[in-house]
């Protein structure tokens, strides 16, 4: 059928379109670039960890220089190319001062790695099979020189672990001993069995005879108190259980590592106002109270 008011109509104008834009009704449209599909399980470990607001600040921006250093896909990565960014941050990274990172630094950066592909391998395991991070070690942090502390400064120490929430057990049992003078390396290695309700008995590498320490009342109670904790929390307890656990979103209930108590003495430390506190610090205290009590200097020397 012809329709003359068809055949006035004006002719069809075709009008190409590139990639880059395309104009509707007087509006341009520009097309965005692909999201890094790696930057998407980022998201998602962030989301899934109940991190503190700087703690997760942090994570980002160290996964994404980490991203931006490599091309790799997750499973493409290797222990080899851990070790050649860790190197990077060494070598190349400089502060906003022009300085090298400082050794702090570059194990907040490898700490946070070794969060992601920990939850990576757990969560991706057909992704990446084998945690690329664990043979990658932390740089040793020199401590500054202990100093013992006084007695207002251990109340500050106590007041302090009031105010913790979920860690206040453990970290108040953590203080407990290393207040008897143990170094974090032996608290690392410490097992319930180790622990029999009066006395610690710490292995001797050296004689291979167990060493006792006994333990104040107090202390006894509440490292007591801290396994019923645990215990009632549903954590099936025995011998070879760790003495202390970890907190972290990553680590939750494995055996707490020496970072994990450097950062948790750390921690304390920054609650209670007192600069440069670590573990050693307890230690230092322990052998002055000791020299105090007029205990051989020898021998409280061996604890300084």
């Amino acid at each position: 059928m012809n329709n003359p008011e068809l055949n006035n109509l004006p002719p069809i104008k075709l009008i190409p379109l590139n990639a880059e834009t395309a104009s509707l009704s007087g509006h341009t449209r520009v097309t965005r670039p692909p999201t890094d599909i790696r930057w998407v399980k980022v998201l998602e470990f962030l989301r899934s960890n109940n991190l503190a607001p700087n703690s997760r600040k942090l994570y980002e921006r160290e996964l994404k220089r980490f991203l931006a250093w490599s091309e790799l896909h997750y499973h493409e990565l290797r222990p080899r190319h851990l070790a050649l960014y860790k190197e990077y941050l060494r070598d190349e990274i400089q502060t906003d001062a022009g300085k090298p990172l400082s050794k702090s630094s570059i194990n907040a950066g490898i700490a946070a790695l070794k969060s992601f592909f920990k939850w990576m391998s757990y969560t991706y395991p057909e992704i990446i099979a084998t945690n690329p991070t664990l043979g990658i070690k932390l740089e040793k942090v020199p401590l500054p020189p202990a100093q013992s502390l006084t007695p207002e400064q251990m109340e500050q120490v106590w007041s302090a672990l009031e105010l913790l929430q979920e860690t206040k057990q453990r970290d108040t049992a953590l203080v407990h001993i290393l207040s008897h003078g143990l170094r974090a390396g032996e608290v690392v290695q410490l097992n319930v069995g180790s622990f029999d309700g009066k006395l610690l008995f710490l292995p001797d590498t050296k004689t291979n005879e167990p060493r006792l320490v006994p333990l104040r009342k107090e202390s006894r109670e509440v490292v007591a108190d801290y396994l019923q904790l645990r215990s009632h929390q549903g954590e099936v307890l025995n011998n070879l259980s760790p003495l202390m656990i970890s907190h972290h979103a990553s680590y939750k209930g494995e055996r707490l590592s020496y970072h994990g108590i450097y950062f948790a003495v750390e921690k304390i430390g920054e609650i209670a106002h007192i600069e440069d506190l670590h573990p050693h610090s307890f230690r230092h205290t322990y052998a002055t109270d000791l020299l105090l009590l007029g205990v051989d200097p020898s021998h409280a020397r061996k604890l300084t």
